[in-house]
């Protein structure tokens, strides 16, 4: 009688969360399950491929709308550790499109069209990666244990010669970093509890944003004129990139973004949470638009998955993928 009644419980609880989940907003217009067990997983620059890195450095490289396998790699010869980051380029006109991918101390840079790694480099404690929108230069968040202390930095790190144009510098761990598509600005966030804009043809310090707690989570705008900051105990902030104010704080709800991604126009920013939830805001009023829950793997799942990554597609979708595996494309028009 006791089991017969556990089983009722745990039906009727799954019953209210799916009730729940259908509270939120508008219904995916497609999902698609991937491997619930990746390390990690990257959308591309409009949604257009999605990176699924899995254990001992397997890489897959799928289209997103036939949901094909395009390419597979072995990101390193020897597979002692799975691929952590990854990041693409921007691709513009005939030219070549180009994926990074990083393991703890190491890094390459993939040919998508020659379908090879071109490049691979040794770096200390890699924690986050991005690429330049030419495929050139990598922004890298590592830590330098070559001295008697360790040294939490950025690099900017030219892929061809293997050459560290800057060394960019924080006081702890620097936990999510954001390069503009320009490639003028990098911004970078770290357990010091500071968020810091720095200007990439110099290597100078442009601003320093402060905050109550570690940061967690940042990301620019694609015409470089906002910055986003994100702590698990205050929300999301607005900056201005160029005069250093605050412009908007978007909620006081303490949730830690797992992922971030403005629109092309730079007018809408969509948030990713921990807590298996999407929310899309208007950045001038502040407001938010919608809301999405993505679908669950399994209705009898207990924990929640996070939203890793995002990308907007050609201003009709925004295209999310969480850590089980789940893709989802959800209509802005709605």
């Amino acid at each position: 009688m006791k089991i017969k009644n556990k089983i009722f419980q745990l039906f009727i609880l799954s019953s209210v969360i799916l009730l729940l989940s259908g509270c939120f907003s508008d219904k995916a217009k497609r999902t698609v399950k991937h491997t619930e067990n990746a390390l990690s997983i990257t959308l591309s620059h409009n949604a257009k491929y999605v990176l699924i890195a899995h254990s001992q450095g397997h890489v897959e490289l799928r289209d997103v709308k036939s949901n094909k396998i395009i390419s597979q790699w072995q990101h390193a010869d020897t597979p002692d550790a799975g691929v952590i980051a990854a990041d693409f380029s921007l691709k513009t006109g005939n030219s070549d499109e180009f994926v990074v991918t990083a393991q703890q101390n190491n890094l390459a840079l993939y040919s998508i069209k020659e379908k090879k790694i071109l490049y691979f480099w040794s770096l200390d404690d890699i924690r986050d990666i991005k690429l330049s929108s030419d495929g050139e230069f990598a922004l890298v968040s590592s830590r330098d244990k070559s001295g008697e202390y360790p040294l939490y930095r950025i690099v900017y790190f030219h892929l061809r010669t293997g050459t560290i144009k800057y060394g960019l510098y924080h006081d702890d761990i620097i936990t999510s970093i954001a390069l503009s598509a320009d490639g003028r600005l990098a911004l970078s966030g770290s357990d010091d509890t500071k968020a810091r804009l720095w200007d990439l043809a110099t290597g100078e310090l442009i601003h320093t944003w402060p905050h109550t707690s570690k940061v967690s989570k940042v990301q620019l705008s694609p015409d470089g004129h906002y910055a986003m900051t994100n702590t698990s105990s205050e929300g999301v902030y607005i900056w201005n990139t160029k005069s250093g104010k605050l412009v908007r704080r978007l909620n006081k709800i303490r949730a830690t973004i797992a992922s971030a991604v403005f629109s092309e126009d730079s007018k809408i920013i969509a948030t990713g949470y921990t807590r298996e939830e999407i929310i899309l805001w208007n950045i001038k009023s502040g407001k938010k638009i919608k809301t999405w829950r993505p679908k669950r793997r399994y209705v009898w799942q207990s924990s929640l998955a996070n939203v890793t990554t995002l990308a907007f597609q050609n201003n009709k979708n925004l295209v999310s993928e969480t850590s089980r595996g789940v893709l989802q494309v959800w209509s802005l028009n709605k």
